[in-house]
């Protein structure tokens, strides 16, 4: 029993070194509060389940789809169990290795197979070998947070894939709508120039604004049926077996987004996390290599259990024990490589903070500003749907030229698709946010 003790005090001994640096966090400059006014006032944080603030069905359906079977995403899942194996292969030499050795036995008396227990265990005096434990289970969670943030990507684009989708829809309902008003407009000019009252030049401009017309709406059939395919891939179905209930793109919701202060955004955000677990295992590779330079101690665990008492482990030890002599500057190199890589991850991570503060404010603004045009554009469109319809009664009486009409009628459509866009400027910019203030996430997720 007092050997076993003798063994295991100078094994503890000997790994109690560490030449990994104390890690902290990197400094970065971080605003008090946000820039944009809609955001500084808010004190609760983002909903996990932002997308049913939207109040569509069809939506949340998407989500759960995109979560359950994107591609990328299972991509992801199958990184992280790779990296969950380098892990495990990297704290590997924390523990001792057993293995069994086969002898062939030939005497004048017998012969047969003999098999013994071998056993080796490297002394952990520098912590190296928990450094790269310790920088296979930060890659690791790096992993995972990868997945986390590729996550909320995949949320993103399904979201503003399905707000496009029902934007393009709008415009092809605009585009049936204008073709429909052009051809009835187109009516009336033949009658009038049958009657001597306008010129063929009329008939002519409104036959070329009705194959105008014509072109647009294919145009919006095309792209509506190219976005059906592009969400399809993203819910990691076949584009040939999707089907969409695409709802009004007028009954979207336009929600609150509540955003906790700027600070916050540094626990928040997947990536953020994911680029801290980086600089964690670059710090411990940081005592791999400072250990490179240090003796190495192989014990022979049969040596050692054979003469326990301490003047047999210490020859035992002194027979292992391999110091590093000329290299030729590789240990130097190795040291300057993980120094340097730890430095990158240093400017990555703050370059990666202060990108989630701009993509933040940029969502913000676009938000804002969108919201105000789409206020404005509503009271155009009143406008111009009045302005039509007084210049299309005044020219049937022949109270206007056609060129007035075509005036008005054109900026009908104009002002149509520019509300169009301008509440799906508001509904992106509104998931952007979303994505950008880490929402639907949380660093507490296994």
């Amino acid at each position: 029993m007092k050997s076993k003790l003798s063994i295991t005090s100078v094994l503890l001994f000997l790994t109690a070194c560490n030449l990994v640096p104390n890690f902290q966090r990197p400094d970065v400059e971080t605003p008090a509060q946000w820039h944009d006014a809609s955001l500084t006032q808010q004190k609760s944080a983002v909903d996990p389940q932002w997308w049913r603030s939207f109040g569509s069905a069809e939506l949340n359906h998407l989500i759960t789809e995109s979560l359950l079977y994107n591609n990328d995403l299972a991509a992801a899942r199958q990184r992280i169990e790779q990296a969950r194996a380098q892990a495990k292969i990297a704290g590997a030499n924390v523990w001792p290795s057993m293995g069994l050795q086969g002898d062939f036995i030939d005497t004048r008396n017998n012969s047969g197979d003999s098999q013994k227990g071998t056993g080796r265990y490297e002394v952990d005096f520098w912590g190296a070998n928990r450094a790269r434990r310790d920088a296979g289970s930060a890659r690791l969670l790096s992993s995972v947070f990868t997945r986390d943030a590729l996550q909320l990507v995949v949320m993103s684009n399904v979201g503003q894939a399905y707000f496009n989708l029902l934007a393009l829809a709008e415009r092809k309902r605009i585009a049936t709508e204008f073709l429909e008003n052009v051809a009835d407009v187109l009516a009336i000019v033949e009658a009038r120039h049958q009657a001597g009252a306008v010129s063929a030049l009329d008939v002519a401009q409104q036959k070329t604004e009705l194959a105008t017309a014509r072109a647009s709406l294919d145009l919006a059939i095309q792209q509506y049926t190219l976005a059906e395919n592009a969400l399809a891939i993203l819910l990691g179905h076949p584009p040939q077996t999707a089907s969409f209930n695409a709802e009004r793109f007028s009954d979207m919701l336009l929600p609150t987004v509540n955003a906790l202060q700027p600070p916050s955004l540094l626990e928040r955000r997947p990536d953020v996390r994911q680029i801290e677990m980086e600089l964690i295992a670059a710090n411990a590779d940081i005592g791999v290599a400072r250990a490179a330079f240090y003796p190495k101690l192989q014990l022979n665990l049969d040596a050692v259990l054979a003469s326990p008492q301490p003047a047999g482990v210490a020859l035992a030890m002194a027979s292992s024990l391999a110091q590093p002599l000329f290299q030729g500057g590789r240990l130097e190199g190795g040291l300057e490589n993980a120094e340097a890589r730890n430095a990158e991850l240093v400017e990555t991570y703050r370059k990666t903070i202060l990108t989630a503060f701009k993509e933040v404010e940029d969502a913000a603004a676009i938000r804002s500003n969108s919201a105000r045009r789409l206020q404005a554009l509503a009271d155009a469109l009143d406008m111009a749907r009045l302005a039509y319809q007084l210049s299309l009664d005044r020219y049937r009486l022949g109270a206007i030229d056609y060129q007035t009409l075509l005036s008005t009628q054109r900026s009908l459509l104009n002002t149509e698709n520019s509300q169009v866009q301008a509440r799906q400027d508001v509904l992106v910019a509104m998931v952007q946010l979303y994505q950008a203030l880490g929402g639907g996430w949380s660093s507490k997720q296994p």
